[in-house]
Order: C-alpha cells, then structure tokens, then sequence
C-alpha cells in the first residue's frame, strides 16, 4: 500500500505540475477515459495460451505543439495466463490484477481532417493487488475431471512490476483506437507453488507479464 500511495502521488502531482503550462498557447491538456479488451501472458512459463480480460482507466495528455507531448495512464487490469503445467490433463487460469500506471512520450502525425496517428514510448509501474487461479484436474477417484480455485499469498509478489511500453494509436476527433504492448522487465513474484484438491502439486517458475491491450480513448 505504502508503493500505491507513493504512485498514486506521483502521478497527480505531475498532472498538476502539467495544467498551468496547458493554459499557454503553445500546449493543450486533455483529460479522458480508455478501456479495452487484453490478451495476456507469462514470458518464462512452458505451454502457455494468452488469456482474454478487461482495462479500464483514465489518461491524461500534455501536448507541447502539434506533434510532441507527453500522458500519463492510470489503469486497473486483470493480467495472467491459460496453462497447461506438467500434463495436458491440468489446466491453470492465472489471474492477476494490478494497477498500471505508465508514463509516455507521444509522437503525434495529422493525416487528416481532425485524424492523426500517434506513436507513445514509455516506462510502466505495475502496482500488484491480488492474485488468483482456477483449475481443472483429474480427479483422485480417477472418475472424471475437477475444478476449484484459490488465492495466492500477495507477500510472495513482488510490489511493484516494471516494464516498457509501446503503443499506436488512430484518432478521429477525441476518440482514438489504441493498440497497446506492455513487457515486463522482472520477476512477477518470488516463487510461488499450490496444491490442486489435496493431491497435484503445481509449481509456478519465474516469470514476466506480457501484455497486447486493444482498446478506445475517449478524451474532453
């Protein structure tokens, strides 16, 4: 929590350091709201398949003159993997939620009347929240399948997720269709293992998120 107040901090103060210079002629400040659907999944883990989940956030973007500017996101996200660990019987949902909080440069090229393309490079900090699975597994009976879901320790994970970010987005008006691809630069945890209805034994390796969002933007 200490991390989530320092952020949560950091980026208002920025937002604030970026309105008085907003009201010069020269830069705009907009305020606006994106969400999307995410395709997500662990760098570090065999047999994996991207899982499908939601964003939502807010954004907010200085632009110094017509093509350069700088933004800031604020994003709660669900983030993991489909997995399939030591037999294909075994099926694990990954689930991790975070609040992502990326800073971004913009390269802005107008292509038309009131379109343009945007190219964005930046730096994310990732605050994890909870993390969760579901299962299905043999059943110990041997008569049929079963399911179930837990909980991870949230002390097993670490903190903070760093990462890089790029990002395209085409904007007609104040609303824009982004794609978004976000990898993590650590460890998402510090080693992490569970029991599958008292029996199966599932270890999770080192791993890192990777994440493809495509979504809208709307801006005021």
């Amino acid at each position: 929590m200490k991390h989530l107040r320092t952020l949560i901090l950091l980026a208002t103060l920025g937002t604030l350091t970026l309105l008085p210079t907003a009201t010069s002629a020269q830069t705009t400040f907009r305020l606006g709201l994106r969400d999307g659907v995410s395709l997500s999944w662990l760098v570090g883990i065999d047999n994996t398949l991207p899982q499908v989940s939601f964003y939502a956030g807010i954004t907010g973007d200085c632009y110094f003159d017509e093509r350069w500017g700088v933004g800031v996101d604020v994003t709660l996200a669900e983030q993991g993997a489909l997995c399939k660990p030591n037999s294909d019987l075994i099926t694990m949902d990954y689930s991790f939620h975070y609040l992502n909080i990326p800073l971004l440069a913009h390269y802005r090229l107008p292509i038309g009347r009131e379109q343009h393309l945007t190219l964005s490079l930046g730096a994310q900090a990732g605050i994890f929240l909870m993390g969760g699975y579901d299962y299905t597994a043999p059943s110990v009976l041997g008569d049929g399948q079963v399911s179930g879901s837990g909980s991870f320790d949230s002390d097993s994970f670490h903190p903070v997720d760093m990462g890089v970010v790029a990002a395209l987005e085409y904007g007609i008006g104040s609303t824009s269709i982004e794609v978004r691809y976000t990898l993590g630069l650590s460890q998402t945890h510090n080693g992490i293992s569970n029991t599958l209805n008292g029996y199966y034994y599932i270890s999770v390796p080192d791993n890192r998120n990777s994440v493809l969002q495509l979504g809208t933007i709307v801006r005021f």
